[in-house]
């Protein structure tokens, strides 16, 4: 099987260039130890494996509305099994308040 060239993770991926998208998940699905922190609090990035109780990751490249949920279950996880790459998006500043 030939790869491409091209960067497949990163900010220079094709996933990571998509709008607004400045963060991108990464799992260690070895380093796993199936506690199921990252399901609980982010559901809609994380997933178990129902053969193995493993993380499965459900979007590598979440919309910022996730990235605070993605921090969280990475924080939380006792394994250290989630990575994140790059950073969330800065919130919008306040036109009415100069914030």
């Amino acid at each position: 099987m030939t790869r491409s060239a091209k960067a497949t993770t990163g900010p220079d991926s094709p996933v990571a260039r998509r709008e607004g998208v400045t963060m991108e998940l990464t799992v260690d699905r070895e380093r796993c130890i199936g506690a199921g922190m990252c399901a609980l609090l982010a559901p809609e990035l994380f997933d178990q494996d129902d053969a193995d109780g493993r993380v499965l990751l459900r979007d590598p490249v979440p919309p910022a509305v996730h990235h605070s949920a993605a921090h969280e279950a990475a924080h939380n996880c006792p394994a250290a099994a989630i990575t994140l790459l790059g950073r969330a998006s800065a919130p919008e500043p306040d036109r009415h308040t100069g914030d």
